[in-house]
């Protein structure tokens, strides 16, 4: 069985100003081009999981959904590191869906079809949800970004790579 960090997307990787679905616009969030690669080459799957209401809502099409995780991935180029795979749900709030994060059905869904062992992987979003979603999930752990201590992305890998055993030193220029 593999390990896996599931990510949500929005202002944990890219910044979100709100309903973002312009692949131009799309920027990295401080740390995560190199944290992803950490991650990586420490044998993580890296699997984003994540809550799109903007398509149930008729702001943006599940096509600009795939541009934005296209162009992700090309910004990620550079640091030589890719996302393993997308999983969404695209219902609103109030549709009472079995998919919408904190349930845990595309977490899952995303370990069955990558063979992960949840009880070795970890949750990294910016919402109590996504904390939820890795209780929930039977996760080693949840992580929530934007705010001390973890107020960059950097800082929660290294968190992650600390309680897997992994020695190593923080530069102060990356955290």
């Amino acid at each position: 069985m593999k390990k896996a960090v599931f990510l949500d997307r929005d202002n944990t990787l890219i910044y979100d100003p709100g309903y973002i679905h312009e692949a131009d616009k799309v920027r990295l969030l401080e740390g995560v081009g190199e944290g992803l690669k950490l991650l990586k080459d420490k044998g993580f799957l890296l699997i984003v999981v994540s809550n799109q209401s903007g398509i149930g809502r008729g702001y943006f099409t599940e096509r600009e959904f795939w541009e934005v995780n296209q162009r992700l991935q090309e910004l990620l180029k550079p640091f030589k590191v890719q996302i393993d795979d997308f999983f969404f749900c695209p219902h609103r709030p109030d549709e009472g869906c079995f998919c919408r994060k904190p349930n845990p059905y595309l977490l899952k869904e995303a370990a069955r079809k990558w063979e992960v062992d949840l009880s070795s992987s970890y949750v990294i979003g910016d919402k109590d949800s996504d904390v939820e979603l890795a209780l929930k999930g039977g996760c080693k752990g949840g992580i929530k970004v934007g705010a001390p201590p973890f107020d960059n992305f950097l800082k929660a890998v290294f968190f992650i790579l600390e309680v897997e055993g992994e020695t190593l030193h923080e530069d102060k220029n990356e955290a």
